[in-house]
């Protein structure tokens, strides 16, 4: 509670001169590369037999399996615990052991450049939150907990904008690249464990097929070794709908949503053969990586829209473009909670930096979400429009 009352403070003194740092300029990381070659398109992942790549730039075979989320949001567990009656993912929704309850949170800085395309791992992670950066692009803070994948990337660096959104992860992990004096010196108020690349090194590598700085890749299995011993259970951070309930009465069909972000335009479509709603991004589909290297669709159960107003820095990239900053600290908004090919025009409400975001619905009540994975963008107002079935 006392790192909590000074984060507070802190936040309001460093939040709106806190930024990016011009550039990823970090220590070299191991240097080993997994190259992907003749990728073909799947809409689930499975992990088998993955090389591991050393600190000496050696390669071992590991065997690993991972659960798998179908389209129908059926979980399969891989380990050999017995399913516990009526414990549920907190972020997911789905059935869990009590073992994985407690298992550590890993949150990951992702790139979304065009350089980054395409990302590996960020299928997996239970939640993705999607914001404005310079130039009119995207990056992504990403949250593993049901299932993490061997290797996530490309890893970049953090934003004052993710501040709010870790605060209220208390314990989990955060990996990341860089940033400028007073992100650092702001993170270290956060009740999160610091495994960003300045700190373990060793846990990521630059793959030599891509350009940097899209190019740091996490070592996600090393990561989670860094996790406190005292790990209690996170509180879910919304209802899920049960099995066979309906969404809300006020629920309208859609067919997705259209998001202009300025330099990238994104779009959710709902494909009921995969359960979900599938991404493009500029005009095509939005495919990552697994650990196989086989390319798979994104296609989240959940997709919010938070409009959120930015304000610029005063801080400019290395293209001398202003970087912007979500305001989400606090506050509330319009919100549109897409699930199960409908949507629900509802508000957000964040009381205080600590806390997670919660959507309601026009009533008032809060919106159970599909079990399954789910993307909130935190969208610039009037930067989405609704899809109806008839356009």
């Amino acid at each position: 509670m006392m790192r909590r009352g000074i984060a507070l403070g802190f936040c309001a003194a460093l939040l709106a001169a806190c930024a990016a740092d011009l550039r990823d300029d970090v220590p070299e990381a191991a240097n080993s590369s997994t190259a992907t070659t003749n990728p073909t398109v799947k809409t689930a992942t499975s992990i088998n037999e993955q090389p591991d790549q050393l600190d000496d730039g050696k390669s071992r075979t590991t065997s690993t399996t991972l659960a798998v989320l179908s389209p129908t949001t059926t979980y399969q567990h891989s380990d050999n615990e017995e399913q516990e009656d009526g414990l549920l993912a907190p972020y997911r929704g789905t059935p869990i052991t009590e073992a994985s309850l407690v298992a550590p949170r890993l949150a990951l800085k992702i790139d979304n450049a065009p350089t980054a395309l395409p990302q590996e791992g960020i299928q997996e992670a239970d939640l993705v939150f999607e914001e404005l950066v310079e130039g009119g692009l995207t990056r992504f803070l990403a949250i593993f907990h049901t299932k993490v994948p061997e290797f996530v990337g490309p890893v970049r660096s953090g934003r004052s904008t993710d501040i709010p959104l870790l605060m209220p992860f208390d314990g989990a992990l955060f990996g990341w690249s860089g940033a400028n004096w007073a992100f650092r010196k702001l993170l270290n108020t956060v009740a999160v464990t610091d495994v960003g690349v300045y700190r373990k090194p060793s846990d990521y590598w630059r793959r030599t097929d891509r350009p940097a700085p899209s190019n740091l890749w996490a070592r996600s299995a090393k990561l989670l070794r860094h996790a406190p011993d005292d790990l209690s259970p996170p509180e879910p951070m919304w209802p899920f709908r049960t099995l066979g309930q309906p969404v809300v009465s006020e629920a309208e069909p859609t067919e997705g949503v259209d998001v202009t972000w300025g330099s990238t335009d994104v779009s959710f479509r709902w494909a009921t053969e995969l359960g979900g709603w599938q991404r493009f991004q500029n005009g095509e589909q939005h495919l990552v990586a697994d650990n196989e290297g086989e390319l798979v669709a994104l296609a989240p159960q959940n997709v919010v829209i938070q409009f959120t107003k930015y304000l610029l820095s005063n801080e400019l990239d290395s293209n001398g473009a202003r970087i912007p900053i979500a305001q989400i600290t606090e506050g509330k908004g319009t919100a549109w909670i897409l699930t199960d090919g409908k949507v629900i025009e509802g508000r957000w409400n964040k009381p205080n930096v600590t806390v997670h975001t919660q959507f309601a619905d026009a009533t008032g009540q809060p919106v159970s979400m599909t079990p399954g994975s789910t993307w909130v963008l935190l969208v610039p107002r009037g930067a989405a429009v609704l899809i109806d079935e008839s356009d």
